[in-house]
This record gives structure tokens, sequence and C-alpha cells, in this order.
């Protein structure tokens, strides 16, 4: 029978994990080279696991296997030529009508119905799923969780000594400003790797700007639909033109649209 930790041996124990945490996470990491991260990918992995559970309790997936299933295809057809193949991808739908996605630690990628909704084929849905696993290539998520708890908290999550840890900081993050706030500098460089990853996988990269240019249309006719996912991010006309001129610049590799595939599959949503 295994006995309990006394407060003396698990606050040591903290302060061990924190020293890990320390030493391993100070070196450049990810793409964003240069940027602060105390958590190792095997540990972005750990906490994405618990973080996936909470999401899933806190939000209504999507309960129809055929659009989730396409969603997933889209988005491991990306994972094939991103930077981070250390991990394994999961896609999912949540049930609300607003026009958000969200990546969280580990590689979890969420799109919301109200997305999909407002997309008219499969390029624009892959230029957000590039987006987001570019969150995720670049450790965005594990860099602000560095940045906003610090070692103390990270170590106490890794040890899994307080089981209402996740749910806590899940219910926190999403009742403030969207999934960890990602700064202006990280939208751009998800925006700059999501249209590389999108392109490389055969799409055309204009619909990735097509979809930008709905956010700007919306930002102005249906605010509130937008207010979550603009909370965290910079003005849309900065992005179009970043994008624009990025895509300039490389040689395209596809002009996949899928369009009919894409509104069989929207047609599923009430």
């Amino acid at each position: 029978m295994t006995r309990r930790l006394s407060a003396v041996s698990q606050a040591a124990l903290t302060l061990t994990i924190a020293a890990v945490l320390v030493v391993a996470g100070c070196a450049t990491t990810g793409i964003n080279k240069g940027q602060v991260n105390l958590i190792s990918s095997a540990e972005e992995v750990q906490m994405g696991d618990s973080f996936s559970v909470e999401v899933e309790k806190q939000y209504t997936m999507l309960d129809d296997p055929a659009v989730v299933a396409y969603v997933d295809r889209v988005g491991q057809r990306i994972v094939k030529v991103n930077d981070r193949q250390d991990i394994t991808f999961h896609f999912n739908v949540i049930v609300e009508d607003q026009m958000n996605a969200f990546a969280v630690p580990g590689g979890y990628i969420y799109v919301y119905t109200g997305l999909l909704k407002a997309m008219d084929d499969e390029s624009q849905l892959a230029g957000v799923i590039a987006h987001e696993i570019g969150h995720v290539a670049a450790r965005h998520s594990t860099e602000r969780l560095t940045a906003m708890y610090g070692v103390q908290i990270l170590a106490q999550l890794l040890l899994g000594n307080n089981p209402n840890a996740y749910a806590n900081l899940v219910a926190n993050i999403f009742s403030t400003t969207g999934f960890l706030a990602y700064s202006r500098s990280n939208e751009f460089e998800a925006d700059e790797l999501g249209l590389r990853y999108a392109n490389a996988a055969g799409y055309d990269p204009d619909g990735y700007m097509e979809l930008l240019g709905k956010f700007q249309t919306a930002e102005t006719r249906e605010p509130s639909k937008l207010e979550s996912w603009l909370s965290t991010h910079p003005p849309t006309s900065d992005r179009i033109a970043r994008v624009k001129g990025q895509a300039a610049g490389f040689t395209r590799r596809g002009q996949l649209r899928n369009r009919d595939v894409f509104l069989s599959i929207k047609s599923k949503l009430k």
C-alpha cells in the first residue's frame, strides 16, 4: 500500500521538478527561437491530455462522426507537412455558434460549428486548421503557460496532486480573454506557418485570405460572434496585409478547394 507524501516531501518534490523544468526549459524551443518555455514536449502532451478532458467537459462536442472525421481528415493532411512531428494531433468540433477555433497544449485542436457554417470550401477550413497547427508547432501555448503561471504552478500540474487544477485553469482561461491570450507576434507567426503548411498540403492559400476577409466583415456586422476570437488577435487588416505579402513570395503547390465535399459536410450542421 502506498503512503501519501507529507507536506514537506511534496514541497521538496515540487521544488525538484521546478528546478528540472528551469534547467530543461530555458533553452530555445520549437520554431519560436529564444522564447522561454519550461515545459518539455513530453510534459506538454501530458498536460494536453488533461486539458482536453476538461475542455470536453465544459463544451458540447458535436455528435456527428461524419463531420468530425472530415475535420480530422483535413487536419491530418496538414499535420503531415508541419514542422512538429513528435506528437499526435487530435481534432474535434464544438457545438457553438461562434466564428472561433483554438488549440490547447499537446496538439488538441477544436473548431466551432459557427466557424464551419461561415466557410465556403475546404481550403478555408484548411487555412484555419493550419493556423492552429502553427500555434502548436511553435509551442505558443506552453510558452504562454510559462509566462502566466510560472514554475511552481506548472510543477504542481505535472505532479497531478491537485485533481481540480486543470478544471480551474481551463475555466479561468476561457472566462477571461480567450485561450492563453496569445501575443500579436504569436498570431502573426501562426498565420505565417499556417499559410505555409496549407500551401504545402496542396490547398489554395487564397482560401485562408478569404476567411480572414470574412472575419474583417463580421467585425462590424456581427461583433458579438467574434468577441472571444478577436480579443486575442491583432487587427484583421494587419493580418490580411501580411498574409498577402507572404503568399506573393512563395510558389503555390496546389489549388485544392474541394467545395462540393465541404458543402456536403456543412449541410449536416443544424
